[in-house]
This record gives structure tokens, C-alpha cells and sequence, in this order.
């Protein structure tokens, strides 16, 4: 990874493709898991950002890896006031999008409402941290530079959010 970054700094296309390919998904998810109403397009707006910001950018792969997981958490902040501020548009076009195959779409949407139903009863703090933690696979020190909270409040909320899981489960009984 710190190879591409390397090569993404010097402007090599491929040094971007390996980055996006490889921590694509993840944003993606995370932003999904976050409620965003396109993550798509979330991760897409990160990347640029990211893209554009890169001859800035001083740091290995890990680094790399927290810089892009702050910039989306912006975003989606940033997103989420704006919807707070205006409603959404009753007429908006609808975006367009490659449609997935009937298997593909059902299990996606399965798999999404299961894992917003799980971390529902989560505080946002809590459901932030559970999601850097296990869903981006990040450090506790990652995860706390990324929410700006201290290390010792981040195990704190991945405790209590991981015991609020553990109850539910348990009450649902698993299959």
C-alpha cells in the first residue's frame, strides 16, 4: 500500500486504481452503514478529495488509510447537516445507476437492512467507533484520531456498543 500511495503521489494512474480498489469498498460500506443516502457517491466524493489533496499528503499507507477514513466521516457529517437544513427535493431526477442482478440487489438489501437493524439501537458515537473499529478494521489510536475522541473514550463507546450488540443478539436469538 505504501507503494501506491507512492506512485499515486507521482501521478500514476495505477498508483490511484490500486488505492481506490483498495479501500474503495470499505468507505463505501462504512458510508452505507452510516445511513448515507448514496454511499457511492460519498466514497466517490472522498476519493476526489483525496485525489486532489494527494501532493499535500505526507505519510505512509496506514496513514493514507486514516486520512481517507476522515475525509468521508466530513463528508457524511457534512451531509447530514445538509439534510437537516433543507428537505429533500420531491422531483429530483433519480441517479443514475448500473442495475445489479435480481440475486445480487436482494442479497445486498438483506445484508444492509440486517446490519441497520443490528446497529440501530447503537448511540451514533457508538455505532461510529463499532463501524471504524470492525467494519474498516482500524486501530483504537486510528479510530480515535479519526473521531477526535481519546483512545480511552473510544474503548469505552467499542465496549459498550459491542455489549448493547451482544444483548440484542442474545434477546433475537441467533440461527
Amino acid at each position: 500500500m505504501d507503494q501506491w500511495v507512492d506512485e499515486a503521489r507521482r501521478g500514476d494512474p495505477r498508483g490511484f486504481d490500486e488505492l481506490y480498489r483498495w479501500l474503495g469498498p470499505q468507505i463505501a460500506g462504512f458510508a452505507r452503514a452510516r445511513g448515507a443516502a448514496d454511499p457511492e457517491g460519498i466514497c466517490n466524493e472522498a476519493f476526489l478529495r483525496v485525489f486532489r489533496s494527494l501532493p499535500t499528503f505526507s505519510g505512509d499507507g496506514a496513514a493514507f488509510r486514516r486520512w481517507v477514513f476522515s475525509i468521508t466521516r466530513n463528508l457524511l457529517i457534512d451531509a447530514h447537516r445538509k439534510r437537516q437544513r433543507r428537505p429533500d427535493e420531491i422531483f429530483a431526477p433519480p441517479p443514475e445507476q448500473v442495475v445489479p442482478g435480481a440475486d445480487e440487489a436482494a442479497m445486498a438489501s438483506l445484508a444492509h437492512d440486517d446490519v441497520v437493524a443490528l446497529l440501530a439501537p447503537l448511540t451514533e458515537e457508538q455505532r461510529e467507533v463499532i463501524l471504524l473499529r470492525l467494519v474498516a478494521d482500524l486501530s483504537l489510536a486510528d479510530t480515535a484520531e479519526i473521531v477526535g475522541r481519546p483512545v480511552a473514550a473510544v474503548k469505552r463507546l467499542q465496549a459498550r456498543g459491542l455489549k448493547r450488540l451482544q444483548s440484542t443478539l442474545l434477546e433475537q436469538g441467533v440461527s
